[in-house]
């Protein structure tokens, strides 16, 4: 035998005793849990059920069987806990001897639940019956179908008295929501977004762009950073007495989100994605070159036009709207991991989208992670809850004008600019193929696939969102909760209108970069009491104070003049013109205090009352604070005694008035 032959046998040896030592050792240390979950009822075996041990991160999932098998278990005695919706569950003990698999076997039975309708309100939850305000919810899960990229989409069309309008076709363009109309002339009418108790601002995260004969574009939604797949209900307060606790921010209505927690049981892995396609649903009936030379020469004729109109025609044949338009293509993917046990879970989700817009260099991406996890202690009286979310979204923009004209707008254009004019001509001298322009300088018209082509225009933002809740029941009756929050982005807009085309020629070149950084701080801290006594009356009181520090800060630099564009908006020390550079600093400093207190009789007649009194460095010189009560009360008409025979299955007569308040 050589020695090659040797070593490998010895190691071989060796190999297989380490592995046969390994499971020896395992034997000793762990054990095994196996067993059944079935029906008590009809003995049939149950189906995904959860079977977990307490107080440990091990669990399974029963098979279609009804069979689970606990792996690895350490020597010692459990409390293990087999439930599914449906069931009651069930916990028995087991004791656990190494090198063994003890069997336990659960036998479930069918439980009636009663779910009651819970509704997030601000700064805290009430049954759906005794709300008194206008408030509409919509679950997240049935809104978001089709090809969504955030929150105001999955609310479009859903709830009555809330209009969304789109601010332009771009992928994840922003939008314009108004709940119940607009409030204001000159200041915002944009509502106030809460995401999981902590309030947002919704304030554009990115720059505007460079204006090419008018405004530039608007900027994207700030609301792209959320995924609609890990949003969980949202809850829209729409009248002064729902919205009254949020004072000074609430004139505009509220939209209250919640996002997905994890559930109790063994991790699971999900995914779900999709891959779309978009394009033009009709093409505008516009002349081709042939019918407009034809409708020149009639007009020149007839007397209509002069001659020289006839040197404005070319012998081209061209369709703009197919030439600036495409088959685009969308792909979105989810990734969630989840579980734990009843004192501890979690629930992790990644996002990747990328949507082309049907216009050409037009397009948004969004890679987004969030991590919700939740802890409780001392027989479930102290809970923590972290949510925490991060994203980062690249834009891609075209020249859209925010008013008219149709020299910065490729889709202006795009219906305007000659169709016996080609897209792309071929210098004779050089054998260069360019763009066909009508020349450079300020023009009516321009060639819309140059514009969409040539301009770079592009915008990045990083931000993060995250809260931590702390809630300790003083009392069976009364809660103390904290909740801290922080909200930060920060973004760059980097746009260049290059020497070689015919919009960037005036300048030889024009670069601009723009960022901009804005960080919230928020801090809560409220008592909650909730009692009824005897059957016929109910209460349920929060009161708190807020702080909050908000700042935002901008800064922008421009060159033009450049030698070359090979280095676009990279290099703008090359610029030899340096007309703009410009910052911006803004702090605010909010204070507030709050309470609302609701009664019931009978689950027949509810009556709440709100106070808030807010206080903004940012309020004028000698009002720099202002009250915001509210009162409103719901009679259920449907629950009468003389209602009893009626047609109807919930009737209610509700009445309410309120203050608030506009930032802006």
């Amino acid at each position: 035998m050589s020695m090659t032959r040797k070593v490998i046998s010895v190691l071989s040896v060796l190999i297989v005793g380490l592995f046969w030592a390994g499971s020896l050792f395992a034997q000793e240390e762990t054990g095994s849990i196996t067993g059944r979950v079935t029906d008590v009822s009809n003995l049939q075996p149950i189906a995904s059920a959860n079977v977990i041990i307490e107080r440990m991160a091990f669990g399974a999932v029963s098979g279609s069987t009804g069979a689970f098998v606990i792996n690895q278990v350490p020597a010692g005695t459990y409390q293990v806990t087999a439930s599914v919706i449906g069931y009651a569950p069930v916990t028995q003990e087991v004791t656990v001897t190494a090198g063994e698999t003890a069997t336990v076997d659960f036998s479930l039975q069918i439980q009636a639940l009663v779910m009651e309708d819970i509704v997030a309100t601000g700064y805290g939850t009430q049954e759906r019956l005794a709300i008194t305000g206008s408030v509409a919810t919509i679950d997240a899960t049935e809104a978001d179908v089709g090809v969504i990229l955030n929150v105001n989409q999955m609310i479009d069309g859903r709830v009555s008295g809330v209009r969304i309008t789109q601010n332009g076709g771009e992928p994840g363009s922003g939008q314009q929501i108004r709940i119940r109309g607009g409030t204001s002339i000159s200041a915002s009418n944009e509502p106030l977004y809460v995401i999981d108790g902590i309030a947002v601002s919704n304030v554009q995260t990115e720059a505007d762009g460079i204006g090419i004969g008018g405004t530039a574009s608007l900027a994207r939604s700030p609301l792209n950073l959320l995924n609609p797949s890990d949003i969980e209900t949202i809850t829209i307060l729409k009248d002064a007495s729902a919205t009254a606790i949020y004072g000074s921010r609430a004139a505009n209505g509220v939209v209250l989100i919640t996002t997905k927690q994890g559930a109790p049981g063994a991790v699971q892995f999900e995914y779900d994605g999709y891959v779309a396609t978009s394009s033009p649903a009709r093409y505008l009936d516009l002349m081709n070159g042939d019918e407009y030379r034809q409708f020149v020469q009639e007009q020149v004729a007839a007397g209509n036009l002069e001659p020289s109109a006839l040197d404005n025609l070319g012998s081209a044949n061209t369709d703009w709207e197919r030439e600036i338009t495409r088959s685009a293509m969308t792909m979105n993917h989810n990734l969630v991991f989840s579980g734990g046990s009843q004192a501890s879970r979690f629930r992790a989700s990644l996002n990747f989208m990328d949507q082309e817009g049907i216009v050409l260099n037009n397009g948004f991406q969004r890679i987004q992670g969030r991590l919700n996890g939740t802890q409780s202690g001392f027989n479930d009286r102290l809970r923590l809850d972290l949510r925490l979310t991060s994203s980062h979204t690249e834009n891609n923009y075209v020249p859209i004008s925010n008013t008219q004209g149709f020299e910065g707008d490729v889709l202006l254009n795009m219906v305007s600019f000659n169709p016996t004019r080609p897209v792309t001509v071929t210098d004779p001298e050089t054998g260069e193929v360019q763009f066909f322009e009508l020349g450079t300088g300020r023009q009516g018209t321009r060639n819309p696939v140059a514009m969409a082509e040539q301009i770079e225009d592009f915008a990045s933002t990083s931000r993060t969102l995250g809260s931590l809740n702390i809630a300790l029941d003083l009392l069976p009756s009364l809660t103390a909760q904290v909740v801290g929050g922080v909200d930060r982005s920060a973004s760059t807009r980097r746009t260049y209108l290059p020497a070689s085309s015919a919009v960037g020629a005036e300048w030889n070149g024009r670069a601009l970069q723009q960022s901009r950084e804005k960080t919230d701080l928020t801090f809560q801290a409220t008592l909650t009491w909730q009692q009824d006594i005897g059957q016929d009356h109910g209460f349920d009181v929060v009161g708190g104070f807020e702080t909050g520090d908000f700042q935002v800060r901008k800064f922008s630099a421009e060159a033009r003049d450049f030698l070359t564009d090979a280095f676009s908006f990279s290099n703008m020390e090359a610029g030899a013109e340096r007309p703009i550079v410009e910052s911006f600093q803004e702090d605010i400093r909010v204070l507030s205090g709050f309470g609302r207190a609701n009664y019931s009789y009978k689950d027949r007649y509810f009556v709440t009352g709100v106070y808030r009194y807010d206080g903004s460095s940012n309020f004028g010189a000698g009002n720099k604070w202002s009250s915001f009560p509210a009162v409103s009360a719901s009679w259920r008409i449907s629950e009468e005694g003389f209602m009893a025979d009626g047609p109807f299955s919930e009737l209610r007569l509700r009445g309410g008035w309120g203050l608030q308040g506009n930032p802006a």
